[in-house]
């Protein structure tokens, strides 16, 4: 370089810094830059120079000062332009990430509503992702099957309560592995299945699928379905997705929890509405149509009928029904072995159909029908009725509705039994006048004192579950040393039964004076009933004639509950020799049976005896009816006939008697 070059850069830095002085080696250095220091201090550590030197080296610095200054300032706004690190960039996304997380999940954890934590839900993942739809699926552990809780589309299309089985297509796949899975292009994946996107009217090009837990219980899938500007779902994207998951199955869980607690809430309200119905009216129409009211808040229904059972008929009749056809009768008729209705009722327990079409029990009522729940109403273990709803949606009911169900069906069955009971009472009194004046006479033709014939004594007691009787016994003297004696019992009771037995006495009366045989006389009781009884009507008898001389009892049960011969040892043995009921066929085949009394107690009892029951609905039995005879082998004929109803009594507990009971027994006197 040539020197009056350089003498110009040296005098210019000569002319910059005036007055040099011993001190003005630290004062530079107070102005320097950091990187000007480091220098010079290095410098000096290697070599110390002259003094005479060092005032020159401290000048030519003085000189050169400013320009290091400025050049320093411009390294500074380099340095400041410098693009951020990997580093950095992922710190500041992070903690964007962790900002949105905790301000989705304040979003998330702002309601309770279970709806409207759905659309909520949407919002946050597709705001997350930017994707075009999502979908909530759960888990339903009662079918073992995925349900879509909620789907969007386009055009506002929504899918909820579409059902996927376990295992199948992506959505499957991440519920049976429990597992996350990113696909970006679906068509090539075996796994995808078209048919939800076809539904929503979108075409899947990529799907994010991720399981929802809550600790170690797998609760559903949450699933996105194409970015938007057709980018692909990356691991990053899947973080955020499982970050927000968790949160979200959070949520879910909670709103879950409330609203089970507030329909357990209108459950117990509704239930209590419709008892205090219940007290207030005995019309048995408006309190099952505000039955089906409330239950309509509960299960969802687009069809329902309550049926009654006919104890007569054994048919099933709508008392009230919604959502059939009009066209049909006003009451809708089933048997008891006719569809789902007929086979809850001879079960005595509810089912759940989830698809109509595929059950062969199935009455096609309604054609659009595609599930039904049944549930029984249960008085004292019998079936009184039945509730029967219908929707057009498949699958459609679960257990949990069943057993809502059976409780209304409960409150059901007191207002049935109730109003019955109301009804039955009115009847009752409009045709008390006459029944007591027909009881009177029927009374007066029934034995009311001891009989004797020889050494044997002959007594009975006809206890009446109505005002008449459908049970009779009788015993009347034949050519000595005989007498007959029977007991028979007419299908049903109350006047028609006694209009039966009334005639059935007559033909006894008219017939036994001419027959010493048993058989005979049953046979030709048989005749006559035929022609007098319709054809569901008839009778079982045990007629019996009696030597007194010898002790012998020639006997036929026609279809009659066995009497017993009860020894003085505490033996015993039945009397069942004979053949069918009377008054249904022609020429039946009755047999005839012997047997030796002596000093034995033969004891006859219609079905209403040892069909007596008691609070917890036990009946009274043969063996308890063997055991008291066995207990009492010193009391005649009428005073084991007396102790035998206070012990029925004792038995019953003050239940209402159901049935006829009668007693008749025949001993020799001691």
């Amino acid at each position: 370089m040539p020197k009056g070059a350089s003498g110009t850069r040296a005098n210019k830095t000569s002319t910059a810094w005036k007055r040099p002085s011993a001190a003005s080696k630290k004062t530079p250095a107070a102005r320097r830059s950091k990187t000007a220091v480091k220098k010079t201090a290095a410098h000096a550590r290697v070599r110390k120079a002259p003094a005479s030197k060092a005032r020159k080296t401290t000048r030519a610095s003085k000189a050169a000062t400013p320009k290091t200054r400025k050049t320093t300032r411009v390294r500074k706004s380099a340095v400041g332009a410098r693009k951020p690190t990997a580093e950095a960039i992922a710190k500041r996304n992070r903690v964007k990430q962790l900002e949105f997380l905790a301000k989705s999940s304040q979003l998330l954890n702002s309601t309770l509503n279970y709806d409207r934590l759905l659309g909520l839900i949407m919002k946050v993942v597709k705001d997350a992702l930017d994707v075009e739809t999502v979908s909530v699926i759960f888990y339903d552990r009662d079918k073992r099957n995925l349900v879509f809780e909620l789907a969007r589309g386009k055009h506002g299309r929504e899918i909820v309560g579409l059902k996927v089985p376990a295992g199948t297509g992506i959505v499957g796949w991440v519920a049976k592995n429990k597992k996350p899975i990113i696909v970006n292009d679906v068509v090539r994946d075996k796994r995808f299945k078209p048919t939800l996107g076809k539904k929503l009217g979108i075409k899947a090009r990529s799907i994010m699928s991720i399981p929802l837990k809550r600790g170690s219980r797998f609760i559903g899938v949450l699933e996105a379905v194409n970015r938007r500007k057709n980018l692909p779902f990356t691991d990053d994207d899947l973080d955020v997705f499982l970050a927000l998951g968790n949160h979200i199955a959070a949520a879910i869980e909670n709103a879950r929890l409330y609203r089970e607690a507030e329909r357990k809430q209108l459950e117990s309200a509704l239930l209590y509405k419709v008892s205090a119905t219940l007290g207030r009216s005995l019309a048995l129409d408006d309190v099952l149509e505000e039955i089906l009211k409330s239950l309509k808040r509960l299960i969802c229904y687009d069809a329902a009928a309550i049926f009654v059972l006919d104890r007569k008929s054994q048919m099933l009749i709508s008392e009230i029904h919604h959502g059939y056809d009009p066209a049909k009768e006003k009451r809708l008729l089933l048997k008891l072995d006719e569809g789902v209705v007929g086979w809850a009722a001879r079960n005595k327990k509810g089912v759940v159909v989830p698809d109509c079409s595929k059950d062969p029990r199935y009455v096609n009522a309604r054609k659009r029908t595609g599930s039904e729940l049944v549930a029984p109403m249960l008085s004292r273990g019998k079936v009184i009725g039945l509730f029967n709803l219908e929707s057009d949606a498949k699958d459609a009911y679960r257990e949990k509705d069943l057993r809502l169900l059976n409780m209304f069906a409960a409150q059901a069955a007191v207002s049935i039994e109730r109003a019955s009971l109301y009804e039955e009472q009115r009847i009752k009194r409009e045709i008390e006048r006459e029944l007591k004046l027909a009881r009177t006479v029927q009374r007066y033709f029934t034995p009311t004192h001891t009989r004797t014939i020889g050494s044997y004594k002959l007594a009975g007691r006809n206890y009446p579950s109505l005002e008449l009787s459908g049970d009779y016994f009788d015993f009347f003297p034949l050519e000595a040393p005989f007498a007959a004696f029977a007991i028979a019992d007419v299908a049903g009771k109350g006047v028609p039964a006694s209009i039966i037995m009334s005639s059935f006495r007559a033909i006894l009366h008219t017939a036994a004076p001419y027959y010493t045989s048993a058989r005979d006389i049953a046979l030709r009781a048989n005749e006559i009933l035929l022609e007098s009884v319709r054809r569901h009507e008839f009778v079982t008898a045990f007629i019996g004639v009696l030597n007194s001389s010898t002790g012998e009892v020639v006997y036929c049960n026609a279809g009659h509950n066995p009497p017993i011969v009860m020894r003085a040892g505490g033996e015993y043995e039945m009397l069942e020799t004979g053949g069918p009921v009377l008054g249904v066929f022609e020429d039946i085949p009755l047999e005839e049976g012997s047997v030796m009394l002596g000093d034995g107690l033969l004891f006859c009892y219609t079905d209403g005896t040892i069909d007596a029951i008691n609070r917890d609905e036990e009946p009274f039995e043969i063996e308890s009816l063997v055991e008291f005879l066995k207990s009492h082998p010193r009391l005649g004929p009428s005073r084991i006939c007396t102790a035998l109803r206070r012990k029925l009594k004792a038995h019953t507990q003050g239940m209402p008697q159901v049935d006829d009971i009668t007693f008749l027994a025949v001993k020799k006197k001691r």
